[in-house]
């Protein structure tokens, strides 16, 4: 979405600075092209001015150089609960394998390597695209293995980076990315995202890699070495929250999420 407002302000920079170009070289600004750090004749390319004195050019005329873009993502269509919540025009898609070893004896979990492929709509800088989704895998990685959120007396038991783990390079694994494009026609250019998404299938990914290796469904993160060897030596099958164990009804999350639905269409169509 903020894409969309950036390309929309570039390119009224862009014809300001057309504009000055056609001014000095004396021809139409429809006929000017841009390439290579210059504004040039495309019909004598030859005759050109350089970017950089198109934008001076264009400050000592106009002063510093702004524009404003906006965009309006068009209306999401469904009455379900989160229709109203991404105003993003379009949303990716990830996949994510993740090979891991599990040491039985010491519970110490080993990312050996994790491979994402996302779909990103268009890939307008594929290298900080790859970037992006390998530093997604690393995150993941981190959550689901070290970091958590403890408190203790309404203060955070880990308040400093010495004290809360993270990976670091010895910790962090093969990464590879895997660019899937499927040009979305809302986005700049037919671009996605590539921010948070490719982070959303790694934890489940390596939660499943550890369940492969030993069997125990682990619900809750971070899976600590002292979690693996709790659960081997108790001989269990899974670790975490009760959920909607002791007989509770599973529907009955389906029907707080109709009520609230319901209330959200009256309240904004004033309707009862």
């Amino acid at each position: 979405m903020a894409g969309n407002a950036v390309r929309m302000a570039a390119s009224e920079l862009r014809r300001t600075l057309l504009q000055i170009a056609a001014a000095k070289l004396e021809v139409p600004a429809d006929r000017l092209g841009c390439a290579f750090r210059r504004i040039y004749d495309t019909k004598d390319p030859e005759r050109f001015l350089s970017f950089v004195d198109a934008v001076v050019a264009a400050e000592s005329k106009h002063g510093t150089l702004s524009a404003r873009g906006y965009y309006t993502p068009p209306k999401l269509a469904g009455n379900y609960k989160g229709s109203g919540v991404g105003p993003s025009p379009a949303y990716s898609y990830s996949a994510c394998v993740a090979d891991v070893s599990v040491d039985e004896e010491t519970g110490r979990i080993t990312v050996n390597k994790i491979v994402v492929a996302h779909d990103c709509g268009r890939a307008l800088n594929p290298v900080n695209t790859e970037g992006q989704i390998e530093g997604s895998a690393y995150m993941g990685m981190g959550e689901i293995l070290m970091e958590e959120q403890v408190f203790r007396g309404g203060l955070h038991k880990k308040p400093s980076l010495l004290d809360y783990k993270l990976p670091t390079s010895k910790d962090t694994p093969e990464l590879e990315a895997i660019l899937v494009e499927t040009i979305d026609s809302e986005g700049p250019y037919g671009a996605k995202e590539a921010g948070e998404g490719p982070l959303n299938p790694v934890i489940p990914a390596l939660a499943n890699a550890v369940y492969d290796a030993i069997g125990i469904r682990f619900d809750e993160t971070p899976i600590t070495a002292a979690k693996v060897l709790d659960a081997l030596a108790k001989k269990k099958a899974r670790v975490g929250p009760d959920g909607l164990g002791g007989g509770h009804d599973p529907s009955r999350a389906m029907r707080r999420l109709r009520a609230t639905t319901e209330k959200r269409e009256q309240k904004r169509t004033g309707v009862s």
